[in-house]
């Protein structure tokens, strides 16, 4: 059975980039695949190890609560990008390769993964604030600022 995550983030993600970065600081990884087929990371030996399904936006509350569970979604305002991660099962490091893509993730674009919820900092990248369609008024006002542990919130 393979580990599954889920990364909840603020501006449609730029998967490709955050991998590159792992690569760039050491992990010994090839990418394959893209959109519109998942994301494949393989390690040095030609293994698969983590699947990333393109990021998909969820624009209901109520979708994910439903998915996510009434906890996790109050911490979480939509609209969001989800992206599925998925650790390969019988190879260990899958699993913390997978970790660390989806933490790499929010850190950069802002959010939080499922299921543990750890949020973290505001988003580091200069692109998170440009998006969210609205104009440019106070931060929150139209959802594109990752604010302390809610998304747009």
């Amino acid at each position: 059975m393979s580990s599954d995550l889920v990364a909840l983030v603020r501006r449609r993600p730029d998967v490709h980039a955050v991998a590159d970065g792992m690569i760039a600081m050491g992990e010994p990884l090839e990418l394959r695949g893209g959109e519109p087929e998942p994301t494949l990371m393989y390690d040095a030996e030609g293994r698969l190890l983590v699947s990333i399904e393109d990021a998909v936006q969820v624009s209901a509350q109520s979708e994910v609560r439903r998915l996510l569970g009434a906890e996790f979604a109050d911490r979480v305002t939509a609209p969001v990008w989800w992206v599925d991660i998925r650790a390969v099962a019988d190879l260990p490091d899958a699993t913390r390769v997978a970790r660390r893509f989806a933490d790499s993730l929010v850190h950069w674009a802002g959010g939080i993964v499922y299921p543990d919820g750890a949020s973290e900092a505001p988003a580091r990248s200069w692109r998170a604030s440009d998006q969210g369609g609205g104009s440019a008024g106070a931060p929150g006002q139209d959802g594109a600022a990752y604010q302390g542990g809610v998304i747009g919130g």
